[in-house]
């Protein structure tokens, strides 16, 4: 029996954060889900089932997601279609785009905790994570480093600010 499978659209950059995140080799032709971590558990709440082939569109940036057979849905993935609805997609990416920013942040934190320049953070954050090192993926994560520390400042303002008046 085939191992059932979707197929998603996902922005370029998550691409290898998904592999990294289970552990799956890139040489294989999709991600092997588990429901383990949370995104696997998300993966699988998101699946829709249908006694008809669904209409699916053309996607950008597709990957394949095989899915976790267990005793309780063995039969049921292998005897209908299985896909995840677009607006389903939309929950799914940016729920996968939210964990990934919080792996970069708490990948900072600990960072300049030990004391480390931002450069090599995020350099150690693309080697653990096996994202290709190119100016697109570095630069994404220097932003959004940047504008994480902007925000931290400007919340102790306020809270300095708050403390001036009591």
């Amino acid at each position: 029996m085939e191992k059932p499978s979707v197929t998603i659209d996902l922005a370029p950059h998550l691409h290898d954060f998904i592999y990294n995140e289970f552990n799956t080799d890139r040489k294989m032709d999709g991600v092997l889900v588990n429901t383990v971590s949370d995104i696997g558990k998300m993966i699988e709440a998101m699946i829709t089932i249908s006694d008809r082939p669904p209409r699916v569109a053309l996607k950008d940036s597709p990957i394949k997601l095989y899915l976790p057979i267990q005793n309780w849905n063995h039969r049921i993935l292998a005897e209908n279609f299985i896909f995840i609805p677009d607006w389903k997609q939309k929950q799914l990416q940016e729920y996968i785009e939210a964990t990934y920013r919080i792996r970069i942040r708490e990948y900072f934190v600990a960072g300049y905790e030990k004391g480390y320049k931002q450069d090599k953070i995020i350099r150690a954050f693309l080697f653990a994570y096996n994202i290709k090192n190119n100016a697109v993926n570095y630069d994404a994560i220097k932003k959004f480093d940047y504008r994480n520390r902007k925000k931290i400042i400007k919340q102790v303002d306020q809270d300095i600010q708050l403390s001036l008046f009591k």
